[in-house]
């Protein structure tokens, strides 16, 4: 579904699939107990993604942080590393 305008065909807007990409991540970071997990998106929002996918698991009982090691989801009691690109993880 179209995010913006409702419609029942994908959108083409890359905001759009930043936002899909960050809420689909976000239920399945809540699942992980603990180690690496690869983002579904790659594309140019990757800002927007962020944005959506902190307020996501934010409203699941967690929290986005940046650390050396990059992006990370921290739950209580569990740190989930977020890598964006080739590397391997869980998806």
């Amino acid at each position: 579904m179209n995010i913006c305008s409702m419609q029942n065909r994908p959108s083409q807007n890359p905001r759009d699939d930043a936002i899909r990409a960050a809420l689909r991540d976000g239920a399945v970071l809540a699942g992980i107990v603990t180690g690496e997990f690869q983002a579904t998106y790659q594309g140019p929002e990757r800002t927007e993604y962020l944005r959506v996918l902190a307020g996501n698991v934010t409203d699941l009982g967690g929290g986005l942080e940046q650390s050396p090691d990059g992006i990370a989801v921290v739950f209580p009691g569990r740190r989930i590393v977020v890598r964006f690109g080739a590397s391997a993880g869980h998806r």
